[in-house]
């Protein structure tokens, strides 16, 4: 075979979603220990704590982190020059040692970790910030201070959550403080990034648009419910006074996170109904599920808050994070995979197809194993030995449903490029 001698490269484009995929790849790194902590936790030092920070600081902050920056330079027209690479850097080395801090049990590490993520997601906050101001009309600028301020949110958060974890709020104190860090790191940083980019990259995904008008609406209803987050936040952490004081603020908190449910609610039906009208496609009936499981966790949320049903909030977590935001990360790294892994459309459109071959089955079964975790959360350890072989099956649907494109991906790379040569 005649080669030029122009290098490889220079002759071949780059990806369009290029600048993603370091950040992709540690979030698949932390995946894979996640799911390796999830199977054997009960023999790993750390346990569930773990396995779910291996997602929420791993997995989807990374993930968070790379997206929001590719979108924000997009949709504003920035030209990124890769001098803040020290970003992902830090960020990942942070969140390891805010791992290894709390397995070894040092305080302190955990602290110095934690200060070190937040000034990581303030730099790209930073960036964001900068992109946006120097634009000139651009129409979804919006989406980049909904960005802005999800990476505020995750900044309270690592804040309580290094307060808690270095054990300086004790008492009835890490209870609501505990409460306010899981809520502004879900759904203001997770929560409302995702509803931002819901709206105009889940239609893309699928292929489609969303109906006109829609996007003005949920610019509203985002900046809105980014607000109730927030002050849902402050109320749940100042639900640690004693005696009444402290209820009230727990209901006006779930008033609050009401007002972000209602945004959901909004916004999800928007971008579901656009999306289901769409051709087949491998992110069709996931962005669907998506936005269905952002609406039900919500307003359950809204209903634990308000009631004080705290022995629900796991089965709420887990309808939040697997239902809503591992499949939604797993859909959209599904989605931009063939566009990391082959620069050529050519190369791009076996791995496209081999996605989509099993996409509704794959969608339906890991929506079961979802609603078998969920439920299994929601009504509590009451048939032990029956609940835990229905969570096994139920956590081996998720996991399977996970595993089936990257295989996909693997054997069709593999079947077009048999010799490992151009």
């Amino acid at each position: 075979m005649t080669r030029t001698d122009t290098p490889r490269h220079a002759r071949r484009p780059a990806s369009p979603f290029g600048d993603v995929k370091p950040a992709a790849a540690a979030a698949g790194v932390f995946a894979a220990v996640g799911v390796v902590w999830l199977v054997a936790g009960a023999w790993l030092p750390g346990d569930r704590w773990v396995a779910v920070h291996m997602f929420t600081l791993g997995v989807l902050t990374n993930v968070v982190i790379a997206f929001t920056r590719h979108f924000g330079d997009t949709l504003t027209r920035s030209d990124a020059d890769g001098s803040d690479r020290w970003i992902l850097v830090t960020f990942n080395l942070a969140a390891v040692m805010v791992m290894v801090g709390v397995v070894i049990g040092r305080p302190v590490v955990v602290g110095v970790a934690s200060t070190a993520a937040t000034v990581a997601v303030l730099g790209n906050h930073r960036h964001l910030r900068r992109s946006r101001r120097g634009a000139i009309g651009a129409r979804f600028a919006w989406i980049v201070r909904a960005y802005e301020r999800a990476h505020g949110a995750f900044v309270h958060g690592a804040i309580l959550g290094g307060l808690l974890g270095a054990g300086v709020l004790t008492g009835a104190w890490y209870g609501s403080a505990r409460l306010a860090h899981l809520h502004v790191n879900v759904l203001g940083w997770a929560g409302i990034t995702l509803l931002a980019t819901l709206v105009f990259f889940g239609p893309t995904m699928a292929r489609t648009r969303i109906e006109p008008g829609a996007d003005d609406r949920a610019a509203r209803m985002v900046r809105l419910g980014a607000h109730g987050v927030t002050i849902a936040a402050l109320l749940l952490l100042a639900s640690g006074f004693a005696n009444g004081l402290g209820m009230l603020m727990r209901v006006l908190a779930a008033v609050a996170l009401a007002v972000f449910a209602l945004a959901v609610t909004s916004t999800c039906r928007a971008v579901a109904g656009a999306v289901r009208g769409a051709k087949p496609g491998a992110a069709r009936w996931p962005v669907v599920a998506v936005c269905a499981w952002f609406v039900v966790a919500t307003w359950l949320d809204v209903a634990v808050v308000a009631t004080g049903a705290w022995r629900l909030l796991d089965g709420v977590g887990l309808a939040m994070l697997v239902g809503v935001l591992v499949q939604a990360v797993a859909t959209s790294l599904a989605y931009v995979a063939p566009m990391l892994v082959a620069r050529t459309r050519g190369e791009r459109e076996p791995l496209r197809l081999a996605l989509e071959r099993a996409a509704t089955g794959r969608a339906a079964v890991f929506n079961l194993g979802v609603v078998i975790v969920v439920v299994l959360a929601l009504v509590g350890p009451r048939a032990a030995t029956t609940g835990a072989i229905a969570a096994t099956l139920g956590w081996t649907l998720v996991v399977l449903a996970l595993a089936q494109p990257v295989a996909a991906v693997l054997v069709a790379r593999a079947a077009s490029h048999p010799e490992g040569h151009e």
